[in-house]
């Protein structure tokens, strides 16, 4: 059911940001039965659907500044944040109460907190208990540059006290301002700052990158930091994730390129950064017999450092299933949580596909039986989202997703490139608490969009009482499919029909159509909703010339 007045009044807590718009160029067989099962269809907008869509009513940000992010606010409140142009002359902040009410707003002066006239917006993150502001300044008369941080009162909206400088460098970031990033723990007790300094060489086959690696506290203490040199080439390596720990180490993964050539193998790297050492400590991941494909980083609930993904049998160049190691950092070596590889099962793969799409899949798959080079896989499988159930148990999500590049030329010579991105079949795989399968699931979907930002299309989950609930957009008649049909292609900025999939602990799904994303006037961009405090899923969406707050509440 969907309402739009007189919302359910309950805490929410969530934090919006904008910003300027800049441009910004994660198997063996088991043994036991792996389970799983056809949607359950049910009719167009049910009475006893899970889900609820409210908002707020149409606002305008301060000074119309346009909205590009959405983030949850841990201290409880609902914060907006958004700048304008190059100087940090315009913050502006924003609450909303329970019922999606504007409470307060601020465009604090953190202009006059800094001499420095040529001082810059970086970025706006909540940790644990404190907020506060980013900003980048660069030193004319030094040739120097680096970042300071401002805190946020979320009461009264005003700056705390003077600026803390967190770093300084004068070796240069590449793209400027752009050459920053951050993330925060889990706990959100600590916060790591990284830039990308200038190259030394101008050719990444002899270039090491050099990298500022800052590591602070909730109070913008720092517990380490410096600038490191790659041991590789860029030509050799590529960055893939980093997760920031609780006790403050970070641990970057990357895969390295062992030779030159088109048939270069490669293997994948975990970085250590700690206090008191100059050096990461260096470890290669590997998975028994396998080879790990598109792999993701995490820190699980006891503190332990995960790795998952998918894997390929060797000589196999499409998915076989997915896998989940634990890293013990002290001897650098990995060990399997239970079962530890999970292989797709071949039924699954074929479900919902046209008679004749499965036939050829059949065909394939006798032609090739007791090859496992050759066993039925997938292709751009990524990982969306780590989840961690109540019962003890580990969801990991992911997607179909890629980018098709079209290079074209006409009878001059002149070259015209262009981008479709895709985000196709869901998958979700249950690991229990002792570390094996519990089952795995295939959604359906097809996904389209023009362009290389996929904006309009993929999906955004969220947990609550060991359910797993995904949304996203999809073509209508998707919502009656048998799984004798390939499902239909939505078009991205097409309207579409707002799916919501419910997964049980057990697994069994129902599939609920929340309404045509036309009726909001806006276009309901499921992957920017994000999880707020209180079993909801938020974001701000333009309606027209004016802004929006929409809340997915979930019972």
């Amino acid at each position: 059911m969907i309402s739009f007045k007189n919302p359910t009044c309950y805490q929410v807590g969530f934090l919006f940001i904008f910003q300027p718009k800049f441009k910004y160029m994660k198997i063996k067989k088991d043994t036991f039965l792996i389970a799983f099962s056809i949607i359950k269809i049910f009719a167009f907008a049910q009475s006893n659907s899970p889900y609820t869509i409210r908002n707020s009513a149409e606002f305008e940000s301060l000074e119309k500044l346009p909205i590009i992010q959405t983030n949850t606010n841990a201290n409880g409140g609902g914060i907006l944040t958004y700048a304008k142009g190059e100087n940090i002359e315009k913050i502006a902040f924003q609450t909303f109460s329970a019922d999606l009410n504007i409470e307060n707003s601020n465009t604090p002066n953190i202009k006059s907190l800094f001499a420095n006239k040529k001082t810059y917006f970086s970025r706006f993150l909540s940790l644990n208990k404190k907020s506060y502001v980013f900003v980048r300044e660069v030193f004319k008369e030094t040739k120097t540059e680096g970042v300071s941080a401002v805190e946020i009162s979320p009461s009264s909206l005003e700056a705390v006290g003077e600026p803390i400088k967190l770093f300084e460098t004068s070796r240069g970031i590449i793209y400027g301002g752009y050459g920053y990033s951050s993330s925060t723990s889990n706990d959100k007790s600590k916060i790591f700052y990284k830039y990308d300094l200038f190259n030394r060489e101008r050719k990444d086959a002899i270039n090491k990158q050099e990298f500022g690696l800052y590591m602070f506290d909730e109070n913008m203490k720092q517990l380490w930091g410096g600038e490191y040199e790659m041991p590789y080439t860029e030509a050799k390596m590529d960055i893939l994730d980093y997760q920031v720990s609780n006790d403050g180490k970070l641990y970057m993964l990357l895969r390295v390129i062992e030779s030159e050539g088109k048939a270069s193998g490669s293997h994948f790297e975990i970085f250590v950064y700690e206090k008191g050492k100059n050096e990461p400590k260096i470890i290669e991941l590997k998975i028994d017999e396998y080879t790990p494909r598109s792999t993701y980083i995490y820190e699980d609930k006891n503190n332990n450092i995960i790795i998952a993904g998918f894997y390929s049998k060797k000589g196999n160049p499409s998915i076989d299933g997915a896998f989940m190691v634990k890293l013990d950092v002290t001897n650098g070596k990995f060990s399997k949580l239970g079962g530890g590889y999970y292989e797709i099962p071949s039924e699954l793969i074929k479900s919902y596909m046209t008679d004749k799409q499965k036939e050829k899949l059949e065909k394939k798959e006798k032609k090739n039986e007791g090859n496992e080079k050759k066993d039925l896989g997938i292709n751009d499988l990524i990982i969306q989202k780590v989840h961690f159930l109540e019962n003890g148990s580990t969801v990991i999500v992911s997607e179909i997703y890629f980018v098709v590049t079209t290079t074209t030329y006409d009878s001059k010579g002149n070259s015209r490139t262009t981008y479709n991105t895709y985000a196709n079949d869901i998958f979700v795989f249950n690991i229990d608490p002792t570390g094996n399968l519990a089952w795995v699931k295939k959604i359906p979907k097809r996904q389209h969009e023009g362009g290389s930002s996929g904006t309009g299309i993929s999906i955004s989950s969220i947990v609550k009482n060991n359910h797993v609930h995904l949304f996203y957009l999809d073509h209508i008649e998707n919502f009656t499919l048998k799984e004798n049909e390939a499902p239909r292609m939505h078009q991205s900025r097409a309207g579409g029909y707002i799916a919501g999939i419910d997964i049980n602990e057990k697994g069994d799904i129902i599939k609920y159509n929340l309404g045509p994303a036309a009726q909001f006037e806006t276009n309901m961009y499921m992957r920017n909703f994000v999880a707020g405090n209180k079993n909801n899923m938020v974001a701000i969406e333009r309606k027209k010339k004016k802004n929006m707050l929409f809340s997915i509440d979930i019972k």
